[in-house]
């Protein structure tokens, strides 16, 4: 979830990154503000037959290398089981499959950009236009989802 768009909105390089070598390998960056990032879903994630990985895996940016979620710390730790931890991953992806089709239902979004920014647009409305149940409903989704990620997969 890292890398799908669904933890992150953006991951910015770290001063030991080398932005040429990472764009050479295929990594889609932007700069702004003099800092070199990269949206999410990253470039580099693939999703083949619900297996998820990483195309410039053995080259990816330090943030990358250094990130583990809350779930992998706490099972690393001893706190918890791998099979509590994967229940818990498989609630979280059943939180954003649910946000993902009332986001489709209301017109959808690009799905290159993360969850949230898909979630932004889909709640956006013209001005002239009143909020529908469907809505509400995927307010009350997102902000379900996003109160669990922070509790059991952000990072401080």
């Amino acid at each position: 979830m890292c890398c799908d768009g669904g933890l992150f909105h953006s991951v910015e390089l770290r001063a030991d990154d080398h932005p040429r070598q990472l764009a050479a390998v295929g990594l889609k960056l932007r700069r702004k503000k003099g800092v070199d990032f990269f949206l999410q879903p990253c470039s580099a994630h693939q999703k083949d037959q619900g297996v998820c990985s990483c195309r410039i895996y053995g080259e990816r940016p330090a943030r990358c290398r250094a990130f583990h979620c809350r779930q992998l710390g706490i099972v690393e730790a001893g706190v918890i089981s791998e099979t509590d931890a994967l229940e818990k991953i498989r609630k979280a992806r059943s939180q954003v499959a649910r946000v993902n089709s009332l986001i489709d239902r209301l017109g959808g979004a690009n799905p290159n950009r993360s969850l949230a920014h898909r979630a932004a647009y889909a709640l956006s409305m013209p001005l002239d236009s009143a909020r529908s149940p469907l809505h509400e409903e995927l307010e009350s989704a997102m902000l379900e989802l996003e109160s669990f990620l922070a509790q059991e997969f952000r990072t401080a």
